[in-house]
């Protein structure tokens, strides 16, 4: 049977972690909580977070059913403002803290500021939008302003981003709550730091990866020299070769194209993929390791060891793992 195996002791001691940076922590479960599986996190962390954040309504809805009466905050873009009524929402732009003006709800609304990412929000090096928000805003109270640098592992230009973010605070005179994100921002002083990745073991040596994925054994093949395996043959066997065929694949969120360079681990042995990886099943060259039907796989562990061999970013191979097919347990 596949799983996916969450420690609820590696999560608390993340998020504790991230307590001791900020007075108050936004837990990021956007995109099926980095492909943890978003019920499961906000269940283990129930009303720990000032604020639950996410990118959606329909994500929105699914941590207020889990954990209802928590502070909710949509971080992307929305055209609907009445959601306020629900849930916290962001101004990206000037039209939409007039929206929230409008409709009375800008206590329960976030301004965005754009300091270097050019994704979302207001910019700050634009005088005359700065200018606009300022006389907007006047006499308005307002749930906070928030900002996401661009690079928190370069410290140099996250530096002059939060300086750029800090003048222009200053100069809109509002007693506001400052949010930051992400999780490496958590060395600049904040009230509310957002924390993505971070809560899941990544960005700091202080943290515990969450999340592993074992699958079994589910046949073993004996192969001789010249012998395939796989579509169109794509291994062939240069000695007498023990395949064990494992029940996962691609269809569970791991990499096609490098599934040839993963180590996975059997009996507490390194074993290497060969061949290409199917849909729902993967080869195992287990020759000499006296491995049988039914024995566990530990198929992931770490995203950053993965990210070498994928070429792909930890966020990427993390939110993947929504599609894995198995129990969920949380240990």
């Amino acid at each position: 049977m596949n799983k996916k195996i969450l420690s609820k002791k590696a999560l608390l001691d993340n998020f504790n972690f991230y307590q001791t940076l900020a007075p108050e922590i936004c837990a990021v479960v956007k995109a099926d909580a980095y492909g943890h599986g978003i019920e499961h996190i906000v269940s283990i962390l129930k009303d720990k977070p000032a604020f639950y954040g996410v990118a959606t309504p329909d994500e929105a809805e699914k941590v207020r059913a889990i954990c209802n009466g928590s502070n909710i905050v949509i971080l992307d873009r929305i055209s609907d403002f009445s959601l306020a009524e629900k849930f916290y929402v962001t101004a990206m732009s000037l039209s939409d803290i007039k929206k929230a003006i409008k409709l009375n709800v800008t206590e329960r609304c976030f301004i965005k500021l754009c300091v270097g990412m050019n994704r979302f929000g207001i910019d700050c090096n634009n005088a005359i939008l700065i200018k606009k928000l300022k006389e907007l805003i006047k006499n308005k109270k307002f749930a906070g302003v928030s900002t996401h640098f661009s690079s928190t592992s370069n410290i140099k230009l996250t530096i002059q981003e939060h300086n750029l973010f800090l003048k222009t605070k200053n100069y809109l005179q509002k007693n506001l709550k400052t949010s930051f994100g992400g999780s490496g921002a958590g060395f600049l002083p904040c009230d509310i730091l957002r924390v993505g990745i971070g809560l899941y073991g990544y960005q700091d040596k202080n943290l515990q990866k969450v999340m592993k994925l074992t699958s079994n054994v589910v046949q073993i093949r004996s192969l001789e020299k010249g012998q395939k395996a796989g579509y169109d043959g794509c291994f062939k066997a240069k000695k007498r070769t023990t395949l064990a065929i494992v029940g996962v694949g691609y269809g569970d969120g791991f990499d096609r194209n490098h599934s040839h360079k993963f180590v996975v681990q059997i009996g507490g042995k390194n074993f290497k993929l060969v061949g290409n990886m199917c849909m729902d099943s993967c080869f195992v060259d287990v020759t000499g390791g006296n491995v049988k039907v039914g024995d566990e796989v530990v198929m992931f562990t770490d995203a950053n060891q993965m990210s070498k061999w994928t070429k792909k970013i930890p966020y990427e191979i993390l939110t993947n793992f929504s599609n894995f097919r198995g129990k969920v347990l949380k240990n």
